[in-house]
């Protein structure tokens, strides 16, 4: 009988899948899905080797832990069709975005444990970061297995549930942050004249490598920053445009605009 069920197998959903598997977090025996979209879980489970439930009440039947990977438009119905099943022996861990403990409660009731997850694009490639927020039933609940399972597509870190919208702003939607910086470096060298295909690599591989060297050194970004701009130099020149360009504070409102939609979302 499987031990986790995974209601959702979307992006999200089938990277954390690959995750679990990949690392031998979960076998392929540990692990049930359900998706409201047949042909999509008939192709995640077939080409990962996974059982497929008919429904969600099926799946979680016989399941311990509960990952609910579904879009938050779509929480209230997954909620109530598994409901039946969430027993206080349970854990339901949902990455929906904006989906509050007190709105899992209202569906579930108190029985279940509940975990709410902010990951990242990141788990496709096993480098998530995560942040998440625990609620034990009124039995309570080893939540070890679960931090394991996170912890299995990159990093995870417990926050406050108050700073869940904070979580979204920064890292749930911050890799699209990155994405555009590497955008406007590829243009910038494409509009004065660079092939297109070398602006791209240059522009990828400068990110990737940058990321790198901020990761393996642990030095503070500040400092690594420091280290590149040389007194005079066309580092300080390049840097001294976006700083009056206003670019910190551009990051800032751009992370406060996504807390705050993050918190329309859950109301």
């Amino acid at each position: 009988m499987a031990e986790v069920a995974l209601i959702g197998a979307g992006n999200m959903g089938a990277a954390m899948l690959r995750g679990w598997l990949e690392s031998g977090a979960l076998t392929r025996e540990q692990v049930v899905i359900a998706d409201r979209d047949a042909d999509r879980g008939e192709t995640v489970a077939r080409d990962l080797g996974v059982e497929l439930a008919t429904d969600g009440a099926g799946a979680v039947s016989g399941a311990r832990i509960v990952f609910l990977a579904v879009k938050p438009q779509d929480a209230p119905a997954a909620l109530e069709d598994i409901s039946g099943s969430m027993s206080a022996r349970k854990v339901l861990v949902s990455i929906a975005a904006g989906l509050t403990i007190g709105a899992i409660r209202k569906r579930l009731g108190e029985g279940p444990s509940v975990v709410r997850v902010m990951p990242n694009m990141g788990a496709q490639v096993g480098s998530a970061a995560s942040g998440y927020t625990l609620d034990p039933g009124p039995e309570g609940f080893e939540f070890d297995d679960v931090i394991r399972l996170l912890e299995a597509f990159g990093v995870a870190v417990q926050v406050p549930e108050e700073q869940m919208d904070l979580v979204t702003a920064l890292s749930g939607s911050g890799p699209a942050y990155f994405f555009l910086m590497v955008e406007a470096l590829e243009e910038a060298g494409r509009s004065r004249g660079m092939d297109p295909y070398v602006a791209r690599l240059l522009a990828r591989e400068t990110l990737w490598g940058a990321a790198g060297v901020l990761k393996k050194t642990e030095r503070e970004a500040a400092e690594l920053r420091q280290a590149v701009s040389s007194p005079g130099g066309t580092t300080l020149a390049a840097l001294g445009e976006m700083e009056r360009a206003g670019f910190v504070q551009m990051i800032d409102r751009a992370v406060e605009a996504a807390r705050k939609r993050a918190g329309e979302l859950s109301s």
